[in-house]
């Protein structure tokens, strides 16, 4: 059989302004090597994508069936994962910009792909450019695969951009199907991250874009000088494809000089009992020019805004780290961390939208002095060790390793006292309890309030939960009238009360001694519910009873500060 060796060429259009763009068509076929229609349509189906190289490129999708198809034993999921998004029931079956194709031979057909459809197709503008670029690591063991998707022409829908690792050629010497063929064209090797694609803003207007990172370390490749990838977006729900392109080698070309993306933020816990944070932020430049300075602000809730400025050097498409300074807030049930980027090199970022990132923290849960760890062991249980610690980093129990595996195993846990502790398991095989080595769990709770629960994960896996104050004898009143929240707490606590009338309201502090630490007068309120701040930065930690005075009632809770 001749072969037809699919080297499509990706032609990047450079539009004037703002306008619709020219179209790069998208053909994907399901084929099998051991399909006989696959082997009599696809010769004169691939010469036609050759000739049109400059319009078009394609994705070969291989089905488990009707045979034997090694191809499709590579991959099976994201195969079917398209297959059931198409629904496509037999092969070959072609369709062309997420259209079925149709003609004179059954619906589906490659056969019916013609030279005049690609030129229809063709010449239908795109709102939309798509550009990528691939490359190989250093140790030429996995593909890095970049898209970007730059709106020229303002448009909707239900967006996703499919990012799909490729192999241009792989020939057999002998046929691995019972089809007879021996030449297969841009095989889809991964879709990236998953089959699932990346969804993309709703909404687009000119000037918009979005860059989307691929990695795929490699798993069954033939020949790695033919692995390149195909990127196209395509609405989710109507199947429409608005865009396609084929990858080289090239840089990028972004859309402007001076442009910053904060990606993501770690060292945060994403539910705490702590009021004390110090992020690390990751900034990607989207720009062309190599950054060497920004400004990076942030806050958390109302809070105060801090300010940190970096500088370095940032090539383009480059990430960095920036560990930002402690802030302090008062933690509340729900709190929202704003971190944004500004003056990129000492002047305006030229396309804001993508500076600022959101963060939700949300508040621990609260427990008493017992807790419970239900444990599902997998079938590597010497694998599976577990602690809690203190604020103070401080083991305060800890378990495991085990020996019974698939096996439900329960450990009661008492805390010594009210704190901000902090739960954690771990996976010496740095691959949890599922799925690898069997269906494990686990759940960590007091009594239906549940800590933390799950199984998958990697080396290990963390929840922060805080013990309350217990009440004692001197208490009085009950927490609807009267709360502290967080409690144990740090820099500031939330104290919410209820007014059954108008009246003065006085917070008195005293140590667990009796002796009085502290007056607040805190004015008049009306009835109702109302909520103030507890300093506590200058206090000493420890335990303190705190006694709330509306003039028609007293009430006092147990409350800790914490370090």
């Amino acid at each position: 059989m001749k072969k037809f060796l699919l080297l499509f060429a990706f032609v990047y259009i450079v539009v004037a302004g703002f306008s619709q763009s020219q179209r790069f068509v998208l053909l994907e076929e399901f084929t099998n090597a051991s399909c006989g229609p696959c082997a009599s349509q696809n010769p004169a189906f691939d010469a036609l994508l050759t000739a049109n190289a400059a319009k078009c490129t394609s994705i070969k999708f291989h089905t488990n069936w009707p045979g034997v198809d090694p191809m499709n034993a590579q991959n099976p999921a994201d195969a079917a994962a398209r297959v059931g998004y198409y629904g496509v029931t037999g092969v070959p079956y072609a369709l062309m910009d997420g259209v079925p194709q149709t003609g004179t031979n059954y619906s589906g057909a490659p056969a019916n792909v013609t030279q005049a459809k690609i030129d229809a197709e063709y010449s239908i503008p795109s709102p939309v450019e798509v550009s990528l670029q691939h490359y190989l690591s250093a140790g030429q063991d996995s593909v890095y695969s970049n898209i970007l998707v730059k709106c020229t022409q303002s448009f909707t829908g239900t967006l996703v951009a499919h990012n799909v690792i490729i192999e241009k050629w792989i020939h057999f010497n002998s046929p691995p199907g019972s089809n007879g063929e021996k030449d297969f064209y841009n095989v889809m090797k991964k879709i990236l991250p998953t089959s699932a694609g990346t969804s993309i803003p709703a909404s687009m207007v000119p000037g918009d874009y979005v860059l989307i990172e691929g990695f795929w370390k490699f798993g069954t490749v033939y020949d790695k000088s033919q692995i390149a990838s195909v990127g196209f977006v395509q609405d989710k729900n109507t199947k429409q494809v608005f865009q396609a392109g084929l990858s080289s080698t090239s840089a990028l070309v972004m859309p402007y000089s001076n442009d910053l993306q904060v990606m993501s933020v770690s060292n945060v816990a994403a539910v705490t009992c702590k009021d004390k944070i110090s992020p690390i932020v990751n900034v990607r430049n989207n720009g062309n020019s190599t950054v060497t300075s920004m400004t990076i602000k942030y806050k958390v809730n109302d809070g105060s805004l801090s300010t940190f400025t970096w500088n370095g050097s940032l090539a383009s498409m480059k990430h960095v780290d920036i560990a930002l300074p402690q802030y302090e807030f008062g933690i509340v049930s729900q709190n929202i961390l704003t971190i944004y980027t500004v003056n990129p090199n000492n002047t305006a970022d030229q396309y804001p939208k993508n500076d600022t990132l959101h963060y939700t923290i949300k508040a621990a849960p609260i427990t008493t002095n017992l807790i419970t760890l239900t444990l599902h062991t997998d079938n590597a249980p010497q694998e599976t060790t577990w602690d809690v610690k203190n604020s103070l980093g401080v083991i305060v129990a800890h378990g495991g390793p085990y020996s019974q595996s698939n096996t439900f195993i329960t450990e009661n846990i008492t805390l010594p006292q009210a704190d901000c502790f902090t739960f954690n398991i771990y996976d010496s095989g740095g691959n949890g309890l599922c799925c690898a080595n069997g269906n494990g769990a686990y759940q960590v709770a007091c009594g239906s309030v549940v800590i933390k629960q799950g199984g998958t994960f990697g080396s290990s896996e963390s929840s922060e939960f805080w013990m309350e104050a217990p009440a004692s004898v001197g208490e009085t009143g009950n927490a609807t009238a009267f709360s502290v929240y967080p409690n144990p707490f740090g820099g500031s606590a939330k104290v919410s009360f209820y007014m059954v009338k108008a009246g003065d309201v006085t917070l008195s502090l005293y140590s667990t001694l009796g002796q009085l630490v502290n007056t607040i007068s805190l004015g008049n309120f009306g009835s109702g519910q109302h909520e103030t701040n507890l300093d506590g930065q200058n206090l000493t930690p420890g335990m303190y009873i705190l006694q709330l005075n509306t003039g028609s009632a007293i009430y006092s809770r147990k409350v800790s500060v914490i370090r």
